[in-house]
C-alpha cells in the first residue's frame, strides 16, 4: 500500500476566551493540533497529529506540507520494515534539516506524520 497524498490542517479551540488549561508558563493558550491524513491507494488510511498552544500552528501544518514530497511515494510495508529509517529520511533531508531535525518545527511535523 502506498501513500498518494499528505493532506495537513490547522484546528484550534478558543480556550483563551474562559482561560481553560491555563496556568503559569501559559496564561492565555488556544489548544490547537496541525492534524495530519495520509491517504493510501488502497482503503486504509493514516490519521495523526501534533499539538500545540496556538500561534505557530500554521507552522506546523507548513511543515507537514514541506515533508509531503518526502512521504508520498513511500509505502506501509517499507514502514514497517523499517521505522527508523523512514524517520531519518522524513527529517534527513537536507535543507529540511537544518529547521531542525532533533527539534523544533520539523520534528512535530514528523512526529505528526508517522504517529
Amino acid at each position: 500500500m502506498k501513500v498518494t497524498a499528505v493532506e495537513a490542517r490547522d484546528v484550534r479551540f478558543p480556550t483563551s476566551r474562559t482561560l481553560a488549561g491555563s496556568d503559569a508558563m501559559n496564561p492565555d493558550p488556544d489548544y490547537s493540533l496541525a492534524y495530519v491524513v495520509l491517504r493510501t491507494d488502497g482503503d486504509a488510511e493514516g490519521h495523526g497529529f501534533t499539538f500545540t498552544i496556538g500561534r505557530g500552528t500554521e507552522i506546523c501544518v507548513a511543515a507537514v506540507e514541506a515533508l509531503a514530497p518526502l512521504v508520498v511515494g513511500q509505502t506501509l510495508e517499507g514502514f514497517a520494515a523499517d521505522p527508523g529509517g523512514f524517520w531519518r529520511h522524513v527529517t534527513g533531508d537536507s535543507q529540511l534539516r537544518w529547521l531542525g531535525p532533533e527539534k523544533g518545527v520539523i520534528h512535530l511535523a514528523t512526529a505528526a506524520v508517522v504517529n
